[in-house]
């Protein structure tokens, strides 16, 4: 296969189809990374569907239906981008099967939707709704509205994710005992929260109160019904702020009018909004239910969060970057999340540095070593990340961390990566090897950093422009380079210069505003003791 450098010169900017409300913080920060935005908002879809003839992004909320035909119309698209968590209206499949790759912001709100959990469930044990209701209509009446407390009261959480996390963080402090459900976290989570698990029928019979966190999937997709809201305590109160379709809405209207449970609090309902007629309509209009439409994510400092992160995600994977929380992709998750996030970069960056500066004809097999505080933890992210890089430089094929891997394989090209714990230079570090090339990075201060090129030892930043010389270690060699360079007008930005031996050879490692142009490389060329030049657009 013969391998292509690829550079962004002579490249039309990125363009992003903005279909709902988003705010002004996140549009600028696409503007600011060079991205054109263009606004459907209020547009029909036919208009939609035309715009996105030549887009690289969309952004939506929940309302617009992302499917499989939305896509089709879109053959540039590189990334949707969901501004929220839940990301039901998208055919992530679809998406997947195109090459597309799936965001959403599963962090940003997770502050406003435990605040709106806890707003529903006061209002229920004090009956504050009621309560402001009456006086509205000038009526004052104490003994009616004498309500419960949540201290000394056990809360079941279903659901210990990031949202049912920080529940049962801020129930501590009310006073509560917390008992949870969850299959998926370990036992070690749940010790860090202070928080016993439980299985469901055992949470749903010793809860005072019930709070569901949990996404939603087939395996959740109606798991509170008739017979588990039959297990509750009459004075329980239930809580829904996660999604709509978790709870059987027609059993739990049931379940109120039969005294099964003394109320319900719910942010959420299978159909938003919902018909008239519908079953989410009778909740809402239920006198044991205190219902908001769907809030739990609309705080003004939650939706500057979303749109911050989410174009940051965007522009990130549009310039070219692993994305940090991809639905359809491998992302770090849980303990290790923090340590392998900034490796992510750094991974692309040898991904995108190898090819331009192996200058092989076919590309060999890959090792890729997990040096530190990264030698156990998965590998399958940083991975991709790697060939994500990797393949956008060597091919002209639409390709992300949705399908590096499914890409290689067909190319035949493989990545054996294994940890090594072994003490050295660098807390972590990743280790590239091919062929006869072997380079090294870091993360410094959430900067990727090349620190070793073919055994010589380095600190150089692999963005953007870069001329590698090899070269004998002789006087005069880096002002002879930097006048070639200086007088074609390219500009140093750094300068690293390392050798094995004394008067031995030598490696000169440059960062420069505009990658050098072929008359001044062989210019470069021509200079006495130069033995090789590599000019990269990583």
């Amino acid at each position: 296969m013969q391998l292509r450098p690829m550079t962004q010169s002579g490249l039309s900017r990125p363009r992003v189809v903005v279909a709902e409300p988003f705010a002004e913080h996140g549009l600028a920060v696409l503007r600011d990374a060079g991205i054109d935005v263009d606004s459907q908002v209020g547009r029909s879809r036919a208009e939609l569907t035309a715009a996105l003839a030549d887009a690289d992004g969309l952004i939506v909320r929940s309302e617009t239906r992302v499917d499989r035909e939305l896509l089709a119309a879109g053959p540039k698209l590189t990334v949707v981008a969901r501004a929220g968590v839940g990301v039901d209206a998208i055919d992530v499949d679809a998406a997947t099967d195109a090459g597309i790759i799936v965001l959403n912001t599963p962090g940003a709100n997770t502050i406003a939707a435990t605040e709106q959990t806890f707003a529903l469930m006061l209002a229920l044990a004090r009956r504050t709704p009621e309560a402001v209701q009456l006086l509205r209509q000038g009526v004052w009446d104490r003994k009616k509205l004498i309500g419960t407390e949540l201290f000394g009261k056990t809360l079941g959480i279903v659901g210990l994710g990031r949202i049912g996390g920080n529940v049962a963080q801020r129930a501590r402090a009310f006073g509560m005992t917390v008992i949870a459900h969850d299959p998926y976290i370990t036992a070690a989570r749940a010790d860090a929260f202070d928080v016993t698990l439980v299985d469901l029928d055992t949470l749903l019979r010793r809860s005072d109160i019930v709070t569901l966190h949990v996404p939603l999937t087939p395996q959740t997709t109606g798991m509170i019904g008739a017979a588990q809201l039959a297990l509750l305590q009459p004075h329980a109160y239930l809580i829904n702020c996660a999604r709509g379709g978790v709870i059987v809405e027609r059993d739990l209207l049931e379940a109120l009018d039969a005294n099964v449970l003394a109320g319900a609090g719910i942010d959420v309902v299978a159909i938003e909004p919902p018909p008239p007629e519908g079953t989410g309509a009778a909740l809402h209009s239920h006198p044991k239910v205190f219902s908001t439409p769907h809030l739990g994510g609309s705080t003004h400092e939650a939706l500057a969060r979303i749109a911050t992160e989410l174009a940051q995600d965007v522009a990130r994977v549009l310039l070219g970057a692993p994305a940090n929380a991809a639905v359809n992709a491998p992302v770090p998750d849980g303990p290790e999340a923090e340590r392998v996030f900034p490796f992510l970069d750094v991974a692309y960056r040898l991904g995108r540095f190898y090819p331009q500066y192996a200058r092989s004809e076919r590309l060999p097999q890959f090792t890729l070593v997990l040096g530190g505080a990264l030698a156990d933890v998965p590998s399958e992210a940083l991975v991709r990340a790697f060939l994500s890089g990797l393949l956008q430089a060597t091919t002209d094929r639409r390709v992300s961390v949705v399908n590096a891997e499914a890409i290689a394989r067909e190319l035949g090209i493989t990545v054996d990566a294994r940890g090594d714990a072994r003490e050295s230079s660098y807390a972590a570090s990743l280790k590239l090897i091919g062929g006869d090339v072997a380079i090294a990075g870091t993360s410094v201060g959430g900067s990727p950093r090349i620190v070793e090129l073919d055994g010589y030892e380095i600190d150089a930043t692999p963005v953007g422009a870069m001329l590698i010389t090899r070269h004998q270690d002789v006087p005069g060699m880096i002002g002879r380079v930097g006048t070639i360079l200086g007088d074609a007008g390219v500009n140093i930005s750094t300068m690293q210069v390392s050798r094995n031996t004394v008067s031995g050879d030598a490696i000169m490692v440059l960062s420069t505003d505009r990658p050098a142009a072929e008359a001044e490389v062989a210019a470069l060329r021509a200079i006495a003791g130069i033995t090789s030049v590599r000019v990269l657009d990583v």
